[in-house]
């Protein structure tokens, strides 16, 4: 039976895309702000770190069994450069007096970066290794990836939620409260499903 083609991602032409904008947005920043050089500098890595990643990504995925794991790299750096260009694009429009607010692009970031979380929490339980080749007990793992998924999309909604309803003095401590509190529910989980497997 001949393998069905797979429908292209719209992470696949907006990932290079997002890539470039940030490019050139930094380039527009160095240009503009020379005193934030060095910032500037690392946002520049950070996306040829990314490009890397997407180079890598865009190679493996002919292989099948490496398809979804390429998907979930490409729709990450789709988020992270939306990230950035945002961040740059709002920074470049308040030297150039576009906009007068500079918190309006922290906001939008990180109500981005709780739409990613989102996204991750809920493709979570998709994306873990199939239950035929573990070897627990599968309605419990299968329960423990429900859960995960459950409690980064949460944590998402709130995170992004916070940023975009709170004042910043009050977001940020919430958020990095957030963001603890589900990583310890997770560990706390994964703990007792090891015990309960031992």
């Amino acid at each position: 039976m001949e393998e069905q083609p797979r429908p292209r991602l719209m992470a696949y032409d907006l990932a290079p895309a997002l890539l470039v904008l940030g490019m050139v947005l930094a380039v527009g920043r160095w240009y503009l702000q020379p005193e934030r050089a060095l910032a500037t500098m690392s946002v520049v890595v950070l996306l040829l770190c990314m490009t890397a990643v997407l180079f890598v990504a865009r190679r493996t995925e002919q292989d099948a069994s490496r398809r979804r794991t390429s998907d979930a790299l490409q729709s990450g750096i789709v988020f992270g450069g939306l990230i950035v260009a945002i961040s740059l694009g709002a920074s470049l429009a308040a030297t150039l007096g576009a906009i007068d607010d500079a918190d309006r692009s922290r906001r939008t970031t990180m109500a981005i970066l709780g739409a990613y979380f989102m996204f991750t929490g809920n493709a979570l339980p998709k994306t873990l290794t199939p239950l035929s080749v573990l070897r627990c007990d599968g309605a419990r793992m299968q329960a423990f990836q429900r859960f995960a998924g459950w409690t980064w999309v949460l944590t998402g909604l709130a995170f992004a939620t916070a940023w975009l309803a709170l004042p910043i003095a009050l977001a940020q401590p919430v958020s990095i409260l957030l963001l603890l509190s589900s990583m310890l529910l997770i560990a706390s989980r994964i703990v007792s499903l090891r015990r309960t497997a031992s």
